[in-house]
Formats: C-alpha cells, structure tokens, sequence
C-alpha cells in the first residue's frame, strides 16, 4: 500500500473523494511533516517528465490487491528511489504544495492551449476566404475561356 494511501486511511491528510478519485487538499508548507528519506535531485532522478513539471498522482479507490491505477509500480516496492516526494515538490521559486503547481501549470496549459486554438480558428477562416476567391477566380476564367473561344468561332 502506497504512503499516500496510508496517510488517507489515517486521515493524516486531508482529502476529498470526488468521482471515484481521492483529491489531496492543498495545505501550507509549515503544516507538512518532515519525514526522514534519502534527499535525491529531482533532476537526476527524473527521467520522462520534462524539467520543473510536477507530478500529479491522482488515486482511484482500491477494490482488491490487485494494482489498480492509484498503486505503486514494481519499481517503486522494490526499494528503487522515488522520483518526486508524494506531498510536496521543490521548484525553481522554492518549495510549493503539488496542488498549487499543478493547478498553476494547467492555468498555463489552458491558455497556451486557447491561444493555438484561436490561431487555428483564423487561419481556417483566412484559407476559406481564400478558397472562396480562387472559386471566383475560376469562375470568372471559364467564363472569359467561353467568351474568348466564341469570339474565335
């Protein structure tokens, strides 16, 4: 059983449970406990999310022993180091709550994502009023191909 699950069952954190997930509230830094663990660099130890990313881990209730999304990999039970602490992870601005960055990184992803969209949107609208013009053009050359070729005739 992961530490975060031990912590919901004990009710050592706070949590809602909200469509089958348990949410982590997020909570000031000075309410966090220290527990001791061997300090890694998140940079040597993070391997496929890109540089300063948090990691979210959304939990799935369990229903059995069998791994369901919210379990550990065989990796992690086997003693190999954890990537990212499972409360808190340290950033470029100094320590933040997941909750924060996460909910900060995917404001900035809804913009970005916005943005692209609206410049999708205008460049269809840009290439429809384009195609309406070249069918006008080609209209307007058969039309004078059928007036040049009854004049020759």
């Amino acid at each position: 059983m992961s530490t975060l699950r031990r912590r919901i069952k004990a009710e050592d954190i706070q949590f809602m449970f909200e469509d089958g997930r348990y949410l982590v509230l997020d909570e000031p830094m000075g309410s966090h406990q220290r527990l001791h663990r061997p300090s890694h660099k998140v940079e040597d130890t993070l391997v496929s999310a890109p540089y300063n990313a948090p990691v979210v881990k959304e939990m799935a209730p369990s229903f059995g022993s069998g791994a369901g999304p919210g379990e550990r990999r065989a990796s992690e039970d086997s003693g190999a180091p954890a990537a990212l602490s499972e409360t808190t992870l340290s950033t470029k601005a100094g320590e933040e709550p997941i909750l924060t960055a996460a909910n900060r990184l995917l404001t900035e992803l809804k913009k970005a994502y916005t943005q692209i969209l609206q410049e999708k949107e205008e460049q269809i609208l840009h290439l429809k009023e384009e195609v309406a013009d070249l069918k006008t053009l080609v209209r307007v050359l058969e039309s004078e191909n059928e007036r040049l070729k009854k004049d020759l005739f």
